[in-house]
């Protein structure tokens, strides 16, 4: 899936360079006046003059126009979402960023300044984003200039095959964008950035900003230390920023939000043997069919054995009887949907899928419409005992667990620590273990309701102090 790199902290001073377009659509008392300016050259990017049907809604007769419209929007629902007194002023531009056939660049975005030490900072000597600051103060500490800086990826609708395979950008409002890529949902992202959603630590190299924290960072809890990020000393942000799965999100209205937009863990639910029975956390796949409740997959464990090479990790077809068992396979040698395709066709009715790497869940990625049983993937830790256990008569069930939500620790909503550091994703996104799908996870999905500003964003956006609108 195309990922949607974001770093924000573009610590540089930009002249405004384009006429400010104002909102089309009213906006309700208080509300922020989020305005966008156009920093694309004539005949490019948001000036693109190329002639299109109207979409989805979106009334433009050129992509430039349609681009526009979906920014103009896109800035009426933050707007109408966040209170605050100064314009919010959002230059935007298309540039080539970076792309394959497999992966890529949608955009990015970050904040032009930063402030700390204003009228109406709660915290001293912390960094605040511009947007934010000015909302605190409720004036802009910084008049005449832009607040957040955002990038997205000209190359995309040049349906170049190498670059995500020919996908384009779509630009209706109606959530209906098939196999292209939602504009829509990507600069709500982009712009949530800009306005907050993001740290200015270096996760690679566990320094600060100008060594200050930011209010980002303050609610950025390593629960494996015991402690938030601001407080950290710079050798355990280091160990944090790769801590997958125990930095969370510590503030009060995620936490209290989290049961009403979260769903139940996808779990592997070991009945026998007693000695590890319990709820084991499992990632899905992006294939086949989901997980159920109430009873799930059931049946016994069994370690595959495809006769060839590693015997676990099922890229040949398997050798030994699965017929209405649960396939535990090891990661590896081939793609997860050869593996799962594998174990189907030798009676599997489930797939476990065993990580090769100590931290975190595989991600079980692929695509194909063959594929008729579930299949998750597990930690090696969890996956060895498992796999061990199966030598006997172990029963275990694929089940959406109720008794947790997804994408939690301890109560606490994940924050995406993957290891290695991912540059520009990590520690500013949710975990890409959060089910449903969030707007700020670090990767675009196609199931984002498109023209919302829902889920677990504003509740951030209150923690870090701004006042949300009813």
């Amino acid at each position: 899936m195309s990922s949607m790199n974001s770093k924000s902290a573009v610590l540089r001073r930009l002249a405004v360079v384009a006429a400010f377009l104002t909102l089309l659509a009213s906006s309700p008392l208080g509300a922020a006046n989020i305005v966008l300016v156009n920093l694309d050259p004539p005949g490019f990017g948001l000036n693109d003059p190329t002639p299109v049907a109207p979409v989805g809604g979106n009334p433009g007769t050129t992509i430039g126009a349609q681009r526009v419209n979906v920014y103009n929007l896109a800035a009426q629902l933050w707007g109408a979402t966040l209170d605050s007194n100064a314009t919010v002023f959002v230059g935007a531009t298309f540039q080539p960023l970076a792309c394959t056939s497999t992966g890529g660049t949608l955009g990015a975005a970050g904040a032009t300044f930063i402030f700390r030490d204003f009228p109406g900072a709660a915290f001293p000597l912390t960094w605040y984003h511009s947007a934010l600051a000015d909302a605190l103060a409720g004036f802009d500490l910084n008049p005449g200039q832009i607040d957040i800086i955002s990038f997205f990826n000209s190359d995309i609708d040049d349906n170049d095959p190498n670059c995500l395979t020919g996908r384009t950008w779509y630009y209706g409002y109606d959530n209906n964008e098939g196999t292209d890529i939602d504009f829509l949902s990507v600069v709500l992202h982009e712009i949530a950035h800009g306005l907050g959603f993001s740290n200015f630590a270096n996760e690679a190299t566990g320094t600060l900003a100008g060594g200050l924290p930011d209010i980002y960072t303050k609610f950025s809890l390593d629960l494996t230390l015991g402690k938030t990020w601001d407080v950290m000393t710079v050798a355990e942000r280091q160990f944090s920023a790769v801590n997958s799965g125990n930095v969370v999100w510590n503030g009060s209205a995620v936490t209290a939000e989290a049961p009403f937009v979260l769903g139940p863990r996808p779990s592997v639910k070991v009945l026998n043997p007693k000695s590890i029975a319990g709820s084991y956390e499992a990632q899905t796949a992006s294939y086949g069919p989901p997980l159920q409740g109430g009873g799930g997959t059931t049946g016994k464990m069994v370690v595959v054995n495809d006769g060839v090479g590693a015997p676990a990790d099922g890229c040949e077809p398997i050798q030994n009887n699965l017929n209405g068992k649960i396939a535990l396979i090891d990661r590896g040698t081939c793609a997860f949907v050869v593996k799962t395709l594998n174990a189907q066709a030798a009676g599997a009715k489930g797939v476990i899928v065993v990580n090769n790497v100590a931290a975190g869940l595989p991600s079980m990625g692929g695509a194909t419409p063959d594929a008729t049983i579930p299949s998750v993937g597990v930690s090696l830790a969890d996956g060895t005992a498992m796999k061990n256990a199966a030598q006997g008569n172990s029963v275990s069930k694929l089940i959406l667990d109720d008794e947790f939500l997804a994408g939690t620790n301890q109560g606490f909503v994940r924050l995406y620590a993957p290891n290695p550091v991912a540059p520009g994703s990590s520690g500013s996104h949710w975990d890409t273990s959060a089910s449903p799908n969030l707007l700020m996870e670090p990767f675009i999905s196609s199931d984002l309701e498109s023209a919302t500003t829902r889920d677990l964003t504003p509740a951030l956006f209150a923690d870090i102090g701004w006042i949300l609108l009813p």
